[in-house]
């Protein structure tokens, strides 16, 4: 999978505070500009929706209601999973993003 986690805890414009992730197979060393590491399991609420970016933010209000309406609150950044992106597509209609938000249950 590919991955985008947002650190900034807000809508950003600009000046986005992101890391890019990359699964892969296997272990290799780090290097100057890839660290490689293994994530501990998570629970998260997320929607997947298909067709262009310019929808993430209603995906994103969609989930966060969910996230609310269900008795939990956010324990991390925001993630997203890229299935089929513009590296898979030329064709926007065929992206298919998944908009991830790790929870727990409300204390």
């Amino acid at each position: 999978y590919c991955s985008v986690v947002f650190h900034d805890g807000e809508f950003k414009e600009t000046g986005v505070d992101a890391e890019v992730q990359k699964t892969v197979r296997g272990s290799y060393p780090d290097t100057a500009h890839v660290r490689f590491r293994t994530l501990p399991p998570a629970t998260f609420a997320s929607a997947v929706f298909q067709g262009p970016y310019h929808q993430i933010g209603d995906v994103n209000i969609a989930v966060a209601a969910w996230i609310r309406d269900n008795g939990y609150e956010y324990d991390g950044p925001s993630f997203n999973i890229y299935h089929v992106s513009p590296h898979e597509t030329e064709d926007p209609e065929k992206y298919v993003t998944e908009v991830c938000y790790p929870v727990r249950p409300k204390q």
